[in-house]
């Protein structure tokens, strides 16, 4: 019992704190505690009244009678087209997109109550999913093997009643990594409030949550424990407060690593981890995004800096990323409105954005974020890097080498000069995405999202940065032939388009892919960039045509640096993330901007599906011989306000030139492969 408390809070926590328990006391505890009875009684009643509301629009189908039969039809396919995809991999990882609420929940008069309302009927659709695709799974998949969420919301103001019952389904003990952006009101299809992926390994939870003396069953629970090399999960969970790691506004654990190779790093803002405040600026000439975008990437760095993958080399570094996902928020944007720009953009300041967070991560990169490895588990000595004499650390960045001195380290490794160690031209090569959004977290105004190799991986299978590959829209790129395969009819997705486009109008499109790969086949994150030199016409351009020859690009870009093409193919995409310009945005007044929606992404997701299915039929067609592609690369469409792709390289090519229309992260993997060669290059 706490006699004396202290809740640390303010208006940027989103209703999420820090709990300072002064006085306490134990007494004999209740058989039942009533509030915890109550928020499941609350809980158990919206879901009930949700699966009601789902139940009554399935009935409200008409008989062959009913005059309104087309209207209520149609209105019943639309709930279908938003449907969830999943993806399932060799060795039960599985990736499901895009989860929606069924309906919008268009009647409530609070729309905090309307997104808690649809966020639970995504949950219950989530279970629902969950218990239908693996049902004899032992033990049962649950929300447990989820190892991250991406929780996408209109509003941010939602996050803090939604946190509520994110916390009941997901759980307080190990739960998933997550990143949680708002994207704008009547940004997402449908006019909904909330939209969800999430990443899964099933026994993963189990894994975590038993010691494996009592399975019997060939399942992956019992596979994994078998395996004495490598961990199938891990989990980094600060839980209080440290000089190292922020605390989670969740509950979310940090990072969780997969197998011993990857880790997926939940997104990182700017909060200083001693006071859970965010870091301010100490010179006016510095702006408020660009110091919490440089303490984003700190805190990336100690949290990588912080793992164990149960082998001999700990931690991690900023340089091990496949990939990064930069956000900035729309008041970060802002912040550039009244300063002098020659963009013609629109009068916003979108290149000095793009160059000012450029910058700073790649100095970020290069430095590891200011952290000196094995400093947060105390296995180096507490110092920073020096700009003075960089020769008194290693390649990793470690002082003496993890010596207790100079002499000691030049001594052991023969090292006798003082050379400067030069930066890492793989550290200044991870592709960047950046993207700008209305709102972040806690009112951050910058957010670093990454997928990393873990140290032991990083060090035996090599980590880089393919050739940049450019192309323009082909005019003989012509996606009607796919269509002339014999397969089933999905969903109203798959067909002959049924308009008629010209291809003039895709002349002016270029594209930008870069990737990063981890060993041979093992892992990869492709990102394409498509741009256009001149004002499209909306009508006309053929965005089915683009999509395909952005997915086909991803897959050439990952396979340049193999001899052997038939690594990666759409078969190894575990999903892809699209992101496209939702709105307008110019500039109103000196320090605000007009932002105005002009697309739910709903025309967008139905073109991705369909190139994506048919794209999966083409391939099991010509390898099998089968055009059953049932199971497809799962795909996420995201809106944004602005995007920008940095590959590191000072290259004509890779400067977005003309407006940025669509952007692609397609992650691929084989983490059965990737087991295989970490164990064939470092367990063996």
């Amino acid at each position: 019992v706490m006699d004396e408390k202290e809740i640390i809070c303010d208006a940027n926590d989103d209703g999420v704190g820090i709990l300072k328990i002064v006085n306490w006391r134990v007494e004999k505890k209740n058989d039942m505690d009533e509030s915890t009875n109550n928020d499941a009684n609350e809980r158990t009643l919206i879901c009930c009244q949700i699966t009601e509301r789902v139940q009554a629009t399935n009935s409200s189908l008409p008989s062959t009678s009913d005059d309104g039969r087309a209207e209520n039809a149609t209105k019943c396919f639309l709930q279908w087209m938003h449907a969830p995809n999943v993806q399932m991999m060799r060795g039960g990882l599985c990736h499901i997109s895009a989860i929606l609420s069924p309906v919008s929940c268009n009647e409530e008069t609070n729309e905090a109550d309307a997104a808690v309302r649809e966020f639970l009927a995504a949950t219950q659709m989530l279970e629902h999913l969950l218990a239908k695709l693996f049902p004899g799974d032992v033990p049962k998949t649950s929300s447990h093997d989820i190892l991250y969420v991406h929780l996408y919301l209109s509003e941010m103001s939602h996050f803090a009643k939604i946190n509520q019952h994110y916390v009941q389904f997901f759980g307080t003990h190990l739960p998933p990594s997550r990143a949680c952006v708002a994207v704008g009101k009547g940004a997402l299809p449908g006019g909904r409030r909330v939209m969800m992926d999430c990443s899964l390994q099933r026994g993963s939870g189990g894994y975590l949550r038993s010691d494996g003396d009592s399975l019997d069953s060939d399942s992956y629970l019992n596979q994994a424990f078998q395996n004495k090399h490598h961990l199938l999960r891990k989990c980094l969970h600060v839980q209080s407060i440290s000089h190292w790691a922020p605390v989670c506004i969740g509950p979310y654990s940090q990072a969780n690593t997969l197998r011993s190779a990857l880790v997926f790093l939940a997104g990182m803002i700017g909060l200083v981890p001693e006071s859970m405040r965010f870091i301010e600026p100490t010179s006016s000439e510095v702006s408020r995004w660009e110091v919490q975008l440089c303490q984003s990437w700190k805190n990336a760095a100690a949290v990588l800096d912080g793992l164990d993958d149960g082998g001999r080399l700990m931690g991690g570094k900023l340089e091990d990323s496949l990939g990064a996902l930069v956000y900035v928020s729309q008041t970060a944007l802002e912040s550039l409105l009244d300063v002098d720009d020659t963009d013609n953009y629109e009068s916003v300041p979108w290149k000095r954005l793009w160059s000012r967070a450029d910058i700073i991560s790649r100095e970020s990169l290069s430095c590891n974020g200011g952290i000196v490895m094995g400093s947060v588990d105390g296995s180096a000595p507490d110092a920073q890097p020096s700009d003075v004499d960089p020769s008194l650390y290693d390649e990793d960045g470690v002082l003496y080498g993890g010596y207790e001195d100079e002499g000691t380290w030049r001594e052991m490794t023969g090292n006798t000069e003082n050379t400067t160690v030069e930066e890492s031209e793989q550290t200044l090569h991870v592709p960047l995405l950046m993207v700008c959004l209305p709102e972040l977290p806690a009112k951050a105004q910058a957010e670093v999202e990454l997928v990393c190799a873990t140290r032991r991986a990083a060090t035996c299978l090599e980590v880089c940065t393919g050739p940049i590959v450019t192309e323009t829209t082909s005019e003989g790129y012509d996606v009607s032939s796919l269509h002339n395969l014999d397969m089933p009819w999905n969903a109203g997705y798959d067909g002959t388009p049924s308009r008629t486009v010209s291809t003039e109008s895709n002349s002016n499109i270029s594209m930008s892919s870069v990737s990063r790969s981890m060993g041979s086949g093992c892992a990869s994150m492709s990102t394409v960039m498509a741009s256009c030199t001149s004002c499209p016409d909306a009508m006309n351009l053929d965005t089915e045509q683009v999509l395909s020859q952005m997915i086909d690009l991803a897959i050439k870009t990952a396979k340049k640096r193999y001899e052997d093409l038939t690594l990666f193919s759409i078969k190894d995409i575990l999903n892809v993330r699209l992101y496209y310009t939702a709105a307008s945005v110019s500039k109103l007044g000196a320090t605000k901007a007009n932002v105005q929606y002009l697309d739910d992404g709903s025309h967008l997701r139905s073109q991705l599906h369909s190139v994506l299915k048919l794209k999966s039929t083409m391939y099991y067609h010509e390898k099998l011989g089968s055009s059953d592609a049932s199971n497809i690369p799962a795909y996420t469409v995201v809106p944004v306000l602005g995007m920008h792709l940095s590959s590191g390289e000072e290259t004509p090519q890779v400067e977005n030139e003309g407006t940025p229309l669509l952007a692609i992260q397609v992650f691929m993997c084989d983490m059965l492969r990737t087991e295989a060669e970490l164990w064939i290059r470092y367990n063996r």
